[in-house]
C-alpha cells in the first residue's frame, strides 16, 4: 500500500508539472509579428514583386517564427509622408518609403537626388550603399536598421499639354517633385514644384491642379499615369529618389540572435538589386508603351551634358547648404562626381 501510494502521489506531481507548461503546439505555433506598412498599393510592382516574396522566404527559413504582416495603401493609418516617423514611433515595426517625402529629415539622402547622380536605378543603388558603408547617413538613419535602399529608374518630365525640350519649357508650368530637393530642380527651371504624393498625381494631372510631373518612368505603369499626359521628356540629368525599407532599429536588437541572422541574410544590397532591376524592367516597359501611344521626346547626349550644365549652380549651392548643417555635404556630392 505504502509502494502504491508513493507512486499515485509521484505520478500525480508529474502529471501537474506537465499540465504548467504549453502543450507542444502551442510552442510549435509562438510566433514574432513583424508589421510592415507603405503607401503603395498591394498591386505595386516592388510590394508584390519582391516585398511579399521576401515575407514568405522570412517565413520559411524561421519555420513560422517570424512574420511579417503586409500592409500596404496606409491601412495602418496616417498619410504617406508620416511612414519613416511611425516607424520610429512604433506603429509599423517595418516600412517601405521615400526619404524625399520628409527631406528636411534626410538633408544627406536629400542630395543623392542632384542631377546626374546616376545613370541607371543599379548603379544609383550602388552608390548609395557604398556611401552608406562609408556613413555619410549614419546621422539621420540613426533610429533604423536599413533592409533595402535603392533608387528609382531615370526620371522623365510627363505633362499634359506642353512639351518640354529643355529646361526654359518649363517655366511658368506647375510640377510635380516626389520631394523637397527635386522640387528645388523645377524651381531653378522657372517652374513651380508642388508638393504631392505619388497616388494624388493622376487626379492632378485628370483635373489641371498641375500641368506636369517629374517622376521616374516606371511610375507611369504603376500609376497609371500614361492615361493623363501626353508628352514625356526622357534621358535628361533629372534627379532620381532613393526608396528605402527600414525597420525600427530597437525592435530589430530586441529579436533573438538567429532571426536577426534571417532578416540580415535575406535583405541588403543584394535584396535592393531586386528592387533596382525591377524599376529598370519597368522604365524599359513604361518607355516602350509610351512611344506607341504618346508623344515622347528622347534627349541626346549632348543634350544630357547641356542639362547638367545648367543645373551646375544648384549642385554646387545644394552642398553647401548641407555643409552649413555641419554635415559632410561637398564630400557626398565630390564622392558622386558632381563637384570638383
Amino acid at each position: 500500500m505504502i509502494s502504491s501510494r508513493r507512486t499515485f502521489l509521484k505520478g500525480s506531481a508529474a502529471a501537474a508539472a506537465a499540465a504548467s507548461l504549453p502543450a507542444p503546439s502551442v510552442l510549435a505555433q509562438a510566433s514574432i509579428e513583424l508589421k510592415l506598412s507603405s503607401f503603395v498599393p498591394p498591386m505595386h510592382s516592388i510590394w508584390a514583386g519582391v516585398l511579399t516574396p521576401w515575407a514568405k522566404e522570412v517565413a520559411s527559413k524561421s519555420e513560422g517564427r517570424l512574420k511579417i504582416s503586409l500592409y500596404p495603401s496606409m491601412q495602418l493609418g496616417g498619410k504617406p509622408p508620416e511612414l519613416y516617423r511611425q516607424m520610429v514611433q512604433g506603429v509599423a515595426d517595418i516600412v517601405f518609403t521615400l526619404p524625399g517625402y520628409t527631406s528636411a529629415d534626410f538633408p544627406m539622402l536629400s542630395l543623392t537626388e542632384l542631377p546626374g547622380a546616376a545613370t541607371d536605378a543599379h548603379d544609383g543603388t550602388n552608390k548609395l550603399w557604398a556611401r552608406m558603408n562609408e556613413g555619410y547617413f549614419n546621422k539621420e538613419l540613426a533610429d533604423a536598421k536599413v533592409l533595402m535602399l535603392w533608387n528609382s529608374d531615370n526620371a522623365g518630365l510627363m505633362t499634359r499639354a506642353k512639351p518640354i525640350r529643355g529646361p526654359a519649357d518649363v517655366k511658368g508650368l506647375r510640377i510635380r517633385a516626389p520631394s523637397e530637393a527635386q522640387s528645388k530642380q523645377i524651381d531653378f527651371m522657372g517652374g513651380i514644384g508642388v508638393s504631392m504624393p505619388v497616388t494624388a498625381i493622376y487626379s492632378g494631372l485628370e483635373r489641371g491642379t498641375i500641368d506636369g510631373t517629374q517622376i521616374p518612368m516606371s511610375a507611369m505603369i504603376d500609376f497609371k499615369l500614361i492615361e493623363v499626359v501626353k508628352y514625356l521628356t526622357i534621358n535628361t540629368p533629372l534627379g532620381r529618389s532613393p526608396f528605402m525599407v527600414t525597420m525600427n532599429r530597437k525592435r530589430y536588437e530586441g529579436l533573438p540572435g538567429d532571426l536577426r541572422k534571417i532578416i540580415d541574410d535575406t535583405t541588403g544590397l543584394q535584396l535592393s538589386h531586386h528592387g533596382s532591376s525591377d524599376y529598370d524592367k519597368q522604365n524599359t516597359r513604361a518607355i516602350e508603351l509610351a512611344k506607341k501611344e504618346r508623344s515622347v521626346y528622347v534627349c541626346s547626349k549632348e543634350e544630357y551634358q547641356n542639362w547638367l550644365a545648367f543645373f551646375a549652380p544648384l549642385i554646387k549651392s545644394e552642398a553647401e547648404r548641407v555643409d552649413k548643417l555641419g554635415l559632410p555635404g561637398s564630400k557626398l556630392v565630390q564622392a558622386y562626381k558632381l563637384i570638383a
